[in-house]
């Protein structure tokens, strides 16, 4: 103890000088956004980069279940091929222009950036997700995220090569999404602590939902296409407000083995926001 003592006494000028570039170093990133953004670009490179070795290991560790799934969604994209080329040769037949192909035309205006997570919390409350793509790679903020399964969340930080996202197992997260078949659309909001399901509200409350309908992207915003898959229906009540219904949506995408996504990047996403912004001001 009275080692400490003295080590302390002997070496206190130094730590009153580290204390007090610490301090300083506190404030000037707390009042400056510039040295703040610089500090958030710094601190999310390094942790990524702890991330996707940590990844690299357990991806390792998991190549056998990994290379079963791939052989499962193989077999399964094979089976909707086959279904999809019958589907092709009895429309030919009794149309001249199958009309999905104007579907796909919607996607034109899109590209997408595959990249993988290295990072994923579900047992938060404002969960986030971290991927090993960033501005290098073209990735901006607020642009979409999905997997094949289904909707993931939105951008909300980048460093050079790493990129976080607000999962949509987060409240503050609230997708415009929208019921199949009827198009009735509202805020889509995780409400419990159970990443398997989220609630779309604000539905009219004379429209009827069945338990199975679908919900996917409205395409009400620059951050999805529409008709991206969001889940299905398993329940439906009224909200507090009597014009309005709230239905449960079991989420098609399993975030607990989340691993590959897709980063949705518009490319005339400046032209439509400074349309809605000229819009808003014309309004006003």
């Amino acid at each position: 103890m009275r080692d400490l003592i003295n080590f302390i006494f002997k070496n206190i000028h130094w730590l009153f000088f580290f204390l007090l570039v610490f301090i300083s170093s506190f404030l000037i990133i707390n009042n400056n956004e510039f040295q703040r953004s610089k500090y958030l670009a710094f601190k999310t490179e390094i942790i990524g980069k702890g991330h996707l070795v940590s990844s690299y290991v357990n991806s390792y560790l998991g190549l056998r279940e990994t290379n079963q799934k791939l052989i499962r969604q193989i077999t399964e994209q094979e089976s909707l091929i086959q279904k999809l080329q019958q589907q092709l040769a009895e429309l030919s037949v009794t149309m001249k222009t199958p009309t999905f192909i104007d579907d796909s035309a919607r996607f034109e205006k899109y590209e997408f950036i595959a990249a993988r997570v290295i990072n994923n919390n579900v047992s938060g409350v404002e969960n986030l997700i971290m991927l090993d793509k960033g501005s290098n790679q073209g990735v901006e903020n607020d642009m979409g995220v999905f997997s094949l399964e289904g909707i993931v969340g939105r951008v909300i930080h980048t460093s050079p090569n790493f990129s976080v996202v607000i999962s949509l197992l987060n409240p503050k997260f609230r997708p415009s999404c929208k019921v199949v078949g009827d198009n009735s659309f509202g805020p889509l909001i995780w409400k419990e602590r159970d990443p398997r399901y989220a609630y779309l509200e604000e539905l009219p409350r004379h429209v009827v939902f069945h338990i199975g309908d679908t919900v996917v992207t409205s395409g009400y915003s620059t951050v999805f296409p529409e008709g991206v898959p969001v889940g299905v229906i398993t329940s439906s009540e009224k909200q507090t407000n009597d014009n309005f219904n709230s239905v449960k949506v079991k989420l098609f995408t399993n975030f607990i083995t989340l691993k590959e996504v897709f980063i949705v990047k518009m490319n005339n996403k400046e032209e439509v926001q400074e349309l809605e912004n000229t819009f808003e001001t014309n309004v006003e």
